[in-house]
């Protein structure tokens, strides 16, 4: 049986890790590898972020011009009868969702700015 990680997991047991080839510990347990464990832990964070999902999820070609036209659009044909009135709901409010993605992305990144300007971070 391979030998296991003297470390312990969150619950008090035994972590079940392989240790890192010569040590009694694996790397989310050994105290050397403290400050590379921050530094992963921090980009993942960042690539986890809603500003990250909504980057993914939201086409930059997507401008509120674009979304202007295509409520105009829907808002036309539901008074022409060709656009049900809970479909246009539904677009308005993901319209409304779109817009208030991107303005969160847009705050979050000028506040990241300032921070870094600052000499300031969040605490993780």
């Amino acid at each position: 049986m391979a030998e296991k990680c003297h470390g312990t997991n969150r619950e008090g047991g035994s972590c079940s890790a392989t240790p890192q080839p010569g040590k009694a510990l694996c790397l989310w347990h050994d105290p050397a590898r403290a400050a590379e464990r921050a530094e992963w832990s921090k980009r993942g964070g960042r690539a986890k972020s809603n500003k990250a999902r909504a980057r993914k999820d939201i086409p930059d070609a997507v401008t509120a011009t674009e979304l202007e036209g295509v409520l105009t659009a829907v808002l036309k044909g539901v008074i022409v009868g060709r656009v049900e009135v809970g479909r246009a709901n539904a677009a308005a409010n993901v319209a409304r969702a779109l817009i208030a993605a991107k303005e969160a992305g847009t705050l979050e990144d000028r506040l990241e700015a300032l921070e870094h300007r600052a000499g300031v971070g969040r605490i993780a």
